[in-house]
């Protein structure tokens, strides 16, 4: 047989993770007038949504969009990566 990778581990910093949250979190989808994040926090939706909860989503292979499952770990800042 063949090898593939599966899923994998991305370690993002917590602050770096918030901040591309926080530029995101505010979009609005101009033919619904609704936060575009809403569509892409999954069960959470736009209100309930954090980075992490993000993150989770987009690397959920069951949500029909990632091609292989991604975990992200945040690290605190002084936290070894």
């Amino acid at each position: 047989g063949e090898l593939a990778v599966l899923e994998y581990r991305v370690f993002y910093r917590r602050r770096f993770a918030e901040a591309a949250f926080a530029s995101c979190r505010d979009v609005q989808l101009p033919a619904t007038g609704g936060h575009a994040i809403a569509t892409m926090c999954g069960r959470y939706g736009a209100e309930l949504c954090t980075a992490q909860r993000w993150l989770d989503f987009q690397g959920d292979k069951n949500n029909g969009l990632a091609p292989l499952q991604i975990q992200f770990l945040l690290l605190e800042d002084g936290e070894p990566g």
